[in-house]
């Protein structure tokens, strides 16, 4: 009998301790290139502002196109990727990603920024 017992108080001291479930979960964020923030862009001016502080300001272009027109494209690229996960421990996991790119261009012609716009 008391076998029986010690059986049943090891069975439920187990069920216990089994019962809880492990939850985890991360998020990470990170970013490549040159991010034109807002305050930033707001600061260029059509026609007033230079290449040179555009330069100065935000480094060297991801890509500089020349136009058939005389002018050139400066173009500046940032890549933003955010990552989550999730798991409950033996019953489900998920994982999510998304990569999102902005861009940001200032047509420049004989050294000054004649259009500037996002995408």
């Amino acid at each position: 009998m008391n076998t029986k017992k010690l059986l049943i108080a090891l069975f439920l001291a187990s069920s216990i301790l089994l019962t809880g479930c492990l939850v985890t979960g991360s998020n990470k964020e990170s970013g490549s290139g040159t991010k034109v923030a807002d305050a930033t862009f707001n600061q260029i001016k059509v026609n007033e502002t230079t290449e040179e502080w555009v330069r100065a300001t935000l480094g060297p272009p991801t890509s500089d196109t020349t136009m058939q027109s005389g002018g050139h494209i400066l173009k500046y690229t940032y890549t933003e990727k955010k990552e989550s996960s999730g798991a409950v421990f033996l019953i489900f996991g998920g994982h999510n990603e998304q990569t999102v790119e902005h861009n940001a261009f200032f047509e420049i012609k004989n050294g000054i920024v004649t259009k500037a716009w996002r995408q």
